[in-house]
Formats: structure tokens, sequence, C-alpha cells
């Protein structure tokens, strides 16, 4: 699947799943609207993967990961049925690297250090603290 070329992907992030790259440009509201709810229900257990423990995720818990990471890849592939993603041979600890790029991606959360993001594979440290909004 190639990226719609509306999108400017140019400089934009990657996650891998199922063994191939797919481009998380900044999210538009079309995307937000899913991804940032689903990322608020995981609060807590984007706590518990931050520390290493993902033995602890819940059925509703994995149901928002994946909510989360294949909302913000239609931003790239709007054609990217939700069948279609979950028919993605994607392990577990995938979806869950792509975690930390999605969350920095709805531009709603802070970044937690200057290495977020910068390594393929790896979840990038993001805070779970809302920005503060400022309009004006």
């Amino acid at each position: 699947m190639t990226p719609d070329p509306k999108v400017d992907c140019a400089g934009a992030p990657v996650i891998t799943l199922a063994g191939r790259e797919w481009f998380v440009p900044v999210l538009a509201m079309r995307q937000t609207r899913s991804v940032v709810p689903a990322l608020m229900r995981l609060m807590p257990a984007l706590q518990r993967l931050q520390s290493g423990d993902a033995s602890q995720l819940s059925e509703a818990d994995y149901e928002a990961i994946i909510e989360a990471v294949h909302g913000a890849l239609t931003r790239a592939y709007p054609t990217l049925t939700r069948d279609a993603f979950l028919d993605l041979p994607a392990s577990t600890p995938e979806l869950i690297a792509a975690l930390g790029l999605v969350t920095q991606q709805t531009g709603f959360f802070q970044r937690g250090g200057d290495d977020a993001g910068e390594a393929r594979g790896e979840t990038a440290k993001v805070s779970t603290a809302p920005r503060e909004a400022s309009i004006g």
C-alpha cells in the first residue's frame, strides 16, 4: 500500500508493522478525534508500558491500541480499512512500539526527551500529561 499523494510524508517518521514501514505524519483532526480518545482510555496502561510492563494489558487496552495505531495510519493511508489492518501479521511488541510515535503525532501529548521517536522500532518517551491549550 502506498501513501496518499495528497499527504506530505516527506520527513514523516515511520513505524514498522508486519515487516514493513508505514509513514505516520502529524495527524489531522479526522484522525485525532478517534486516536486521542483511545489514548486517553489507555492512560493507565501507557504508564505501565513505559515502565516495560506489558503483562497486564486487558482486552479493552489491546482494542484501544489497535484503534489508536489504525487511526494514525489512516492519515497517510486513508484506504487502509480496519479489516485490512486487522489482517496484518503484526506482533504485539510492534503495536506497542508504535504507540509512542502515534502519541507524539497527535500533538496532544508532550515529548518526554530529545531522543523520542528517533530510533525505529522503539517506543518514544512521551509524557502522558496533556499539553496546555492556547488559543490566539
